[in-house]
């Protein structure tokens, strides 16, 4: 089973659980990140990133809101990328990181601008998770084919 489906699918009879790394969060984190780098948290971004958590992630509806204000949290309280970048380093292969990489320029793209600052953190973040630029650019291609 791929790594996506084992952090981010629930079997029905458990209750919600995130795994002990916090992949899901740091996510959610870096996403978050992307949408508010022009300071401006725009409804269409938070409407991206929530389907994205659905379709991509295969994440509950019902379970998004809590995860998503725990990562409004942890994005307050941290002081870098390094500790998301991370996580995501020591639990996805580099498939995985590449479809981060994508969600995160679809959370771009939702309000219709690419912002300088929203495409720094993508970058910054790509170069810390170890994407190729190759990749870079075809996980911006296909998101921006996607919106």
């Amino acid at each position: 089973m791929n790594f996506f489906k084992k952090i981010f699918q629930k079997d029905a009879s458990e209750d919600l659980e995130i795994d002990e790394h916090g992949s899901i969060k740091a996510c959610i984190a870096l996403m978050l990140e992307t949408s508010m780098a022009d300071d401006l948290l725009d409804e269409s971004e938070i409407k991206t990133l929530k389907a994205t958590l659905i379709n991509d992630f295969k994440l509950e509806e019902t379970e998004i809101d809590e995860l998503i204000e725990i990562s409004k949290k942890n994005v307050e309280d941290s002081t870098s990328l390094y500790e998301f970048t991370r996580d995501i380093n020591d639990n996805f292969d580099a498939a995985e990181r590449v479809k981060l990489i994508e969600s995160m320029w679809k959370i771009a793209y939702a309000d219709g601008n690419i912002d300088k600052y929203e495409e720094h953190i993508i970058r910054k973040v790509s170069n810390l998770i170890y994407v190729a630029h190759s990749d870079f650019i075809k996980a911006k291609l296909s998101a921006k084919e996607q919106i």
